[in-house]
């Protein structure tokens, strides 16, 4: 998809979030929204780097940036910390591995490492950091990276904006119908066949068949549907 595309849609995306009303729908558009730019973001990290491999006019045209997405993360008073595995990075110079960081977002990027490059994009993070006092390390197989809260003291009880949204809003569906215990229980087991990785969600789904089998000939629970509808939120 084209930029001239992707900023269409986030001009879309934001006449859309002025319109809503609804806390469910804002938080669907504001999770599109957020992609968007993220692809705007990554696009936009490619061409310069394409531009900067072009110029130089060395093996570097011929790399390919692989975007990275796993990462783990932690926390001080004073500091929010990623972690970013990547095998071997500890044999790169100094200069190949760098951080952009604006007060609510970070781009790492790690040139020749194995003859590739990696790059990570982070945007929206849930308060706002000291660009000046934020740094990176490196480390065996790990790249490090320390954003300095802008607030000392503030805990971050997720990384990023769009995970808050995501949080309440699974938090919202948790307690509805807290007068219905069998839609309560319906709703758990939403969350966590949701959050689960496969072995949850095979569990999950063997226990749901079971319960429905078993209540075939009397009530189903809340007119739940079955397993679509474990997987449709």
């Amino acid at each position: 998809m084209s930029m001239e595309q992707l900023k269409s849609d986030v001009a879309e995306f934001a006449a859309l979030l002025e319109q809503a009303k609804s806390a469910r729908v804002k938080g669907v558009l504001t999770t599109g929204k957020a992609e968007v730019e993220r692809e705007i973001v990554n696009l936009e990290m490619k061409a310069r780097l394409a531009a900067e491999r072009q110029a130089s006019g060395s093996s570097e045209a011929k790399r390919y940036l692989h975007e990275l997405t796993d990462y783990g993360w932690d926390q001080s008073a004073k500091f929010v910390k990623l972690f970013i595995t990547l095998n071997g990075v500890q044999g790169c110079s100094e200069e190949a591995v760098t951080v952009n960081y604006t007060e609510t977002s970070l781009q790492l990027h790690v040139r020749d490492l194995s003859g590739k490059d990696f790059g990570l994009t982070v945007n929206n993070l849930l308060h706002a950091i000291d660009v000046d006092k934020s740094y990176r390390k490196i480390k065996t197989d790990m790249v490090a990276i320390y954003l300095k809260k802008a607030e000392e003291g503030v805990n971050w009880d997720v990384l990023t904006s769009i995970q808050k949204r995501l949080k309440q809003k699974q938090d919202t569906e948790m307690t509805k119908d807290t007068d219905n215990p069998e839609s309560t229980l319906v709703n758990i087991m939403k969350k966590m066949y949701n959050d689960g990785d496969s072995k949850t969600k095979q569990m999950i789904a063997k226990a749901w068949t079971e319960s429905q089998e078993k209540s075939r000939m009397g009530k189903e629970f809340d007119g739940a549907g079955g397993l679509d509808t474990l997987g449709d939120l």
